[in-house]
């Protein structure tokens, strides 16, 4: 989960050929169930209703999917080398902003190359959170529950921070101050020793402080008054750098939307309702790409563009704030969380629920390269802080903490403190005998000596009758337990001592024929 931890990545992939050929083999196969599965057969004409029970429900969560990963790759390819990359002939233009005159200075200047970004007062409103399970549109497992939040009055940037506002950031040191920087936002920008945004192109002589902008496929002159394109760590070392040039005091320094927060200057509060009951109030269900632009309901969102769009290119929300939809994703101060109700689908029951720990951000409103769900107003994404996904923030302050806030607070900070900790603790006892049974190793192998697999006697069964294996060692202790429940021994009052139970494997079989199990093992 951090940004050095490549280790996980030390394996042996297949070759691109047998990729190749398991891809199509998959293609295949999921073409075969779209056209002639009995199932999506409609004999009335009426259409088939795929509901999270049907079995087709797969093949929504696979398109999806795809969508999903057609964005993040789209990162990838902006992060490569950009002659690696080549333009496909039928991606999306650049939208027209990128096209209009840029200032030659190497020094942006206010209300001429991007717009000045004033605080937006917001009253606050209860908020309700959740989508509701019989809305006509898939859905991921975290979108599904409820929540009601009551939002108190804040103020919010009338539109992204620009291009331009960052760059006074960058060039009065702002990745030079480790003070405004959270400990593990500047271990990760010491690791990468980041000096401007990733996709900031230096040009010119060194400390001009002039640069170009990498895009997808291309490098462009810079946008100032396009949305900047950073880290969560990145954005709240701009809070607190701006909060300090602009001498707020703390209870009222700047920080980043809440996810109530950002419902409340996305929809108007019947709208939101509406969208709850009606698919006419959510974009992505009326909307196609190409219609974006041009309709009342204009956003830069669903591949209409291929670009960041300047922030005042789009009308803004009710509350007056611009690209509260599409442009790019806004980092939150939520940490991913689940909503009362939540369950976890069980095609896919580890989409959500390894991502609930604290160490993911919120993110929220979608980007240009956003399709699908990802464009819904019932979109609840995430991301680990030092990633990139084409996403960006504006500026939001208050006199009290959002309640969101207090729910669901970022704890975004001291994971590589605890991870090089841990790493000390693990080398201690490695050194010691006298907490050897504390290593991950010995752990792993008291596991999987006790519960291999998922335990299932059935499916470990032609590993014990094998005939050149009669006493294997797998679930040994359970085995040992089921023997001696088996001799019937006296018992005067039911109840089984187990000594040196290590993980536990024999001590839940004896549970399963004696009334009380007493089990210890020793540190």
């Amino acid at each position: 989960m951090l940004w050095d931890d490549m280790h996980k990545n030390d394996m042996i992939w297949p070759t691109v050929s047998e990729v190749y050929e398991y891809r199509k083999q998959v293609y295949d196969t999921v073409v075969d169930v779209i056209m002639n599965h009995p199932s999506l057969e409609c004999e009335d004409g009426n259409g088939l209703t795929v509901n999270q029970d049907h079995p087709m429900w797969a093949l929504f969560m696979g398109f999806e999917h795809e969508r999903i990963h057609l964005e993040t790759s789209s990162v990838l390819f902006r992060e490569m080398g950009i002659d690696l990359v080549q333009r496909p002939a039928s991606w999306p233009g650049l939208h027209p902003s990128a096209y209009n005159s840029t200032s030659t200075s190497s020094h942006p200047i206010e209300e001429v190359d991007y717009p000045s970004n004033k605080m937006i007062d917001v009253s606050g409103r209860t908020v309700s959170l959740g989508k509701p399970i019989d809305f006509p549109s898939y859905g991921w497992d975290n979108e599904y529950g409820t929540r009601t939040v009551s939002v108190p009055n804040f103020q919010a940037s009338k539109h992204m921070i620009t291009n331009g506002e960052f760059w006074q950031f960058v060039a009065e040191g702002g990745y030079r101050r480790k003070e405004i920087w959270c400990d593990d936002g500047w271990a990760w920008r010491s690791h990468r020793n980041l000096k401007w945004p990733f996709f900031w192109q230096a040009i010119g002589p060194q400390g001009s402080h002039e640069y170009k902008l990498r895009m997808i496929f291309e490098e462009i002159p810079m946008k100032w008054d396009w949305p900047v394109d950073v880290t969560y760590y990145e954005s709240k070392a701009f809070c607190r750098w701006k909060s300090e040039r602009d001498g707020l005091p703390m209870a009222k320094s700047y920080r980043l939307l809440t996810e109530a927060e950002h419902q409340v200057i996305r929809y108007q509060q019947h709208n939101l309702d509406a969208a709850r009951t009606s698919v006419s109030a959510d974009k992505v269900m009326v909307t196609s790409g190409v219609d974006f632009p041009n309709g009342p309901t204009g956003a830069n969102l669903n591949m209409a563009y291929s670009s960041y769009s300047s922030v005042d290119s789009f009308p803004p929300s009710h509350t007056g704030h611009h690209d509260t939809i599409g442009n790019a994703w806004e980092w939150t101060e939520d940490h991913f969380n689940p909503l009362k109700n939540f369950e976890a689908h069980h095609v896919y029951d580890d989409f959500s629920t390894p991502c609930f720990d604290g160490k993911h951000c919120m993110i929220v409103g979608g980007s240009f390269m956003s399709t699908g769900d990802e464009a819904s107003v019932f979109a609840r994404f995430h991301f680990r802080p030092h990633f990139l996904q084409h996403s960006g923030f504006r500026l939001v302050t208050s006199d009290e903490d959002a309640p969101a806030m207090h729910l669901f607070p970022g704890t975004f900070s001291g994971q590589a403190a605890a991870r090089d900790a841990a790493k000390v603790g693990l080398e201690n006892a490695e050194q010691s005998k006298s907490n050897v049974y504390e290593t991950d190793d010995l752990l792993s192998m008291y596991l999987g000596l006790h519960f291999p697999l998922s335990g299932s006697t059935d499916e470990l069964k032609p590993i014990l009758d094998h005939k050149n294996s009669p006493i294997h060692g797998l679930r040994f202790p359970q085995r040992v337990a089921e023997l001696l429940c088996s001799l019937k021994p006296v018992r005067t009052n039911n109840r089984a001592l187990d000594v040196g139970c290590a993980v536990g494997g024999s001590s839940f079989q004896l549970a399963k024929s004696f009334d009380h199990v007493e089990a210890f093992d020793f540190r």
